[in-house]
C-alpha cells in the first residue's frame, strides 16, 4: 500500500524533474509538503500564484525541462494563469498539479472555493483546458499518478507547453495498492523517451540545393530554436555560406548579436537592416518560428513575398510550418536535427558553391555601418542630457554588461527599448515576456533565472508599473539569497499605454512618482535612486556589480516614448 502523493513524487523524480514552485492552499498542501521533504527536489515557495507559474516558465526556458507548479485550483487558475498562458503561447514545458477544492465530495452543494463545474462553482477543467496543451482530471486515486505521467509526456513532446492535472479533494490523501491497479503503472521513462520528428534525407538535400544556389539567403530564428538548443548549428550553417541571421523577439540572442552575421530582431521593434535583408532575400530559411503577425508586420506580403521569394519553413509542430505564409518547402522536424542534416548536405556540395562567403560578410558589415540603417542605435541613443532618456540607459548597458550578466525583461516600454537597442554578447543573454507579455513577468522570472544560473548576475529590467505589482519579490530574494538587481524604468506611468493615448487621455495612465529605492530600503534591500544623467553610469555599474539584492530606481523622462523607436 502506498500513498498517492508518494507515487506522484516518485514519478516526477524518475522523469528528471528537480524544481517545484508553489503556494500552499487547499489539499495541495500535502503534495507540496511531500516534495519539500524530499532532498531530490528544490521546492520554492512563492508569495503569489503568478510568481510560482512564472518561475516555472523561466525554468522551462533555461532548462528545456518542465518545472512543477502546485497550488489550490481556483487560485492557480486565476492568479497563476499569467505564467501558464505565457508558457502556452511561448511553447515552454510546465506541469501544473492542482485540485478541485470540492471538500470531501460536497461539490453539488456548491462548497466554498470549489471548481468542479456544477451550479454554484467554477469549471476548472474548462479554464485549464483553454490555456494548456493537455489537461487531465483524476477522479479516482489510481488515475492521479498515471495522469502525472501523461502530463509530463505532453509538456515535453513536440512543441513544448504547459500540462495540467486536476484531482478531487480526497484523491491527494488516498492510498492505493499498486499490484491491484486495473492498468499497471509503468515506469515513466518508457512514456517519455521518444525521439522527436526529424527531417528526411530527401528534404534535407532539397533544402541544401536551394541554399547553395541562393544569391541572397537569410535565416529567421524563433523561440523554437532555443527549445531545440540549436545555436551551434545556426552559427555553423550561417558561416558555411555567409547567410545572415535575423530573429523574432522570442529568438533574440539565439546567436550573439555582436556576431558578424547577426541581424538582430526583425519587425516593429527590431533592426531596419534585418527587415531589409528579409525583404530582399531570394531564399528565407525560417526555423522554430510560426512567422506570427507581430514578427512580420501583420503577415504583410511586403515583408515576405512568397510569389517572389522561396520560403523554407521548419517547425516541430506541423500546424506551425507554412501557417501564416505558404512555404516552398515545409518540414516538420526538430530544428537541431534538421540543421544537422542540412549542414551535412551543404558541406557535401560546397565544391559547387558559386559565392564568396567573405564578400557576403563584407557587404553586410558595410550595411551595418550605414547611418540610414541605425543598426542598434537610434535618435536619442547618445543623449547625455536631463531628463534621462531610456535609449541612453540601454547604451550604457551595452557598454557595461559582459558574459557574466543575464538580462530578464518585463513587458512594456522597457522591453521594447532593450529589444531594439541592446546587443547581446552571448547565446541566451536576454529573455523576456513574449508569449502574452503580461506586466509583472520580469521580476518573478528573474527569481528562477538566478536560482538556475548562480554563476550569472541576473539583471531585471522592469517598468515602475510592473514592479509595483511585484514588490513581494523583494522578500523572496532575501529568503533564497538571490543577488538580483532590479533596474526600474520609473516614468510615473503606464508608458506603453500612455504613448498611444490622445493628449486629453494621457492622465489615465499617469500617476505620482514612487520612490522605489526607499521602498527597497524599507524591506531590507539596498536601494539607489538615479535622477540625473551625470549619475547614471555610476548607478548602472553599481547595480551590475552588486553582490546582494538591489533596486536601482532610474527616473526616466516621462515624455520618452517607444514610438521613437517603433518602425511599424
Amino acid at each position: 500500500m502506498k500513498r498517492v502523493i508518494d507515487l506522484v513524487c516518485d514519478t516526477a523524480y524518475n522523469a528528471g524533474i528537480e524544481y517545484v514552485f508553489g503556494l500552499p492552499g487547499g489539499v495541495s498542501n500535502f503534495l507540496l509538503e511531500e516534495f519539500y521533504k524530499r532532498d531530490q527536489f528544490t521546492t520554492i515557495i512563492a508569495h503569489h500564484e503568478a510568481s510560482a507559474s512564472i518561475m516555472a516558465d523561466m525554468h522551462g526556458r533555461l532548462t528545456n525541462r518542465p518545472g512543477i507548479v502546485i497550488g489550490q485550483g481556483i487560485f492557480m487558475a486565476s492568479n497563476g494563469g499569467l505564467g501558464i498562458i505565457e508558457a502556452y503561447h511561448a511553447g515552454v514545458p510546465m506541469v501544473i498539479l492542482t485540485e478541485m477544492s470540492d471538500y470531501h465530495g460536497n461539490s453539488l452543494q456548491a462548497c466554498y472555493q470549489s471548481g468542479t463545474g456544477e451550479y454554484g462553482t467554477v469549471n476548472l477543467i474548462n479554464i485549464f483546458k483553454s490555456m494548456t496543451k493537455y489537461t487531465a482530471f483524476a477522479n479516482v486515486p489510481e488515475e492521479l499518478p498515471y495522469a502525472v505521467q501523461l502530463a509530463i509526456k505532453h509538456a515535453t513532446s513536440g512543441r513544448p507547453g504547459p500540462a495540467c492535472v486536476i484531482t478531487r479533494w480526497n484523491i491527494m490523501t488516498s492510498v492505493i495498492e499498486e499490484d491491484e491497479m486495473s492498468i499497471p503503472l509503468y515506469q515513466i521513462e518508457g512514456h517519455i523517451d521518444v525521439s522527436p520528428p526529424c527531417i528526411s534525407d530527401l528534404d534535407a538535400e532539397k533544402i541544401a540545393n536551394v541554399l547553395i544556389a541562393a544569391e541572397r539567403p537569410v535565416m529567421i530564428c524563433g523561440r523554437g530554436t532555443f527549445a531545440s538548443g540549436t545555436s551551434d548549428e545556426i552559427l555553423e550553417l550561417s558561416k558555411l555560406i555567409g547567410m545572415p541571421v535575423a530573429t523574432s523577439y522570442m529568438g533574440k540572442s539565439i546567436i550573439p548579436e555582436t556576431h558578424d552575421l547577426a541581424l538582430g530582431v526583425m519587425a516593429s521593434f527590431g533592426q531596419k537592416l534585418a527587415d531589409r535583408r528579409i525583404q530582399n532575400a531570394d531564399v528565407i530559411l525560417a526555423l522554430g518560428t510560426c512567422l506570427a503577425p507581430d514578427n512580420t508586420n501583420n503577415c504583410s506580403p511586403d515583408f515576405i513575398d512568397v510569389n517572389k521569394q522561396k520560403l523554407i519553413h521548419i517547425d516541430i509542430e506541423s500546424r506551425n510550418a507554412a501557417w501564416t505564409y505558404p512555404a516552398t518547402i515545409g518540414v516538420t522536424s526538430d530544428a537541431k536535427l534538421a540543421l544537422q542534416k542540412i549542414i551535412g548536405m551543404v558541406r557535401s556540395k560546397l565544391h559547387v558553391f558559386p559565392f564568396d562567403v567573405e564578400e557576403r560578410i563584407s557587404i553586410l558589415q558595410k550595411q551595418k555601418q550605414d547611418p540610414e540603417m541605425e543598426f542598434f542605435t537610434s535618435e536619442h541613443y547618445f543623449d547625455e542630457d536631463n531628463p534621462i532618456q531610456p535609449e541612453s540607459v540601454v547604451r550604457l548597458f551595452n557598454d557595461s554588461t559582459g558574459d557574466d550578466h543575464l538580462l530578464i525583461l518585463d513587458a512594456g516600454n522597457n522591453r521594447m527599448f532593450f529589444t531594439r537597442l541592446f546587443k547581446s554578447k552571448y547565446v541566451g543573454q536576454i529573455y523576456g515576456a513574449g508569449g502574452v507579455a503580461g506586466m509583472g513577468y520580469g521580476p518573478n522570472a528573474s527569481l528562477a533565472a538566478q536560482l538556475l544560473k548562480p554563476d550569472k548576475k541576473v539583471i531585471n529590467i522592469v517598468g515602475d508599473s510592473s514592479f509595483l505589482m511585484d514588490l513581494y519579490v523583494l522578500n523572496t530574494v532575501q529568503e533564497y539569497d538571490l543577488p538580483i538587481t532590479f533596474f526600474v524604468f520609473n516614468d510615473s506611468s503606464l508608458g506603453n499605454v500612455r504613448d498611444v493615448l490622445s493628449r486629453k487621455g494621457r492622465d489615465l495612465a499617469n500617476w505620482q512618482r514612487i520612490d522605489f529605492a526607499e521602498i527597497a530600503k524599507g524591506m531590507g534591500i539596498n536601494g539607489l535612486r538615479v535622477e540625473k544623467y551625470e549619475n547614471l553610469k555610476k548607478g548602472i555599474e553599481e547595480g551590475l556589480d552588486a553582490k546582494e539584492p538591489m533596486v536601482v530606481d532610474l527616473v526616466i523622462d516621462p515624455k520618452a516614448s517607444h514610438l521613437n523607436i517603433r518602425r511599424s
